[in-house]
């Protein structure tokens, strides 16, 4: 009982919080733009342990290309699988285009990606990454990419 009454109480907190987003600014802005910096540089190297220490533990990726990955260590695989096959001499780039504050220690950054230097074309879409504040450290905790297609019935794969 004291418990539900603990967890009623915190989301009474948050919730005029999650409300209100505001555009990140500052040292934060610059950190969170770092680390996902950080993440296309990791991926470029071919540091696969670089690129799972940007993430949370638990976190969890959907790549443009449908597959689900959870928790670090299955992201950290299906990274260095894609980048050593399908993407092999690939070159990663995002542009954040945006962060915004969703709550305090939680951001968003939207941004579009490239995959360049693969089969002789590139692979352009759209990403969202969800980063979370633990003391003075940001980490992604979630992020969803997609290749956009015109609307009506989705092609064939």
């Amino acid at each position: 009982m004291r418990t539900a009454i603990t967890a009623l109480f915190m989301l009474a907190l948050t919730v005029p919080a999650i409300g209100k987003t505001r555009a990140a600014t500052g040292p934060d802005e610059k950190a969170i733009r770092r680390v996902v910096q950080q993440q296309d540089d990791a991926r470029n190297r071919g540091d696969w342990k670089a690129l799972g220490q940007l993430f949370t533990e638990d976190a969890d990726q959907q790549t443009s290309a449908g597959d689900w990955r959870r928790g670090r260590t299955e992201i950290e695989k299906g990274v260095a699988q894609t980048m050593g096959t399908v993407y092999k001499g690939g070159k990663y780039a995002t542009k954040v285009e945006r962060v915004q504050m969703v709550a305090p220690g939680v951001a968003l950054a939207d941004g579009a990606f490239e995959i360049s230097n693969i089969g002789g074309g590139t692979r352009r879409g759209q990403t969202t990454y969800v980063l979370v504040k633990s003391g003075d450290q940001w980490r992604i905790a979630a992020t969803r990419s997609m290749v956009p297609t015109p609307a009506g019935v989705t092609p064939p794969r």
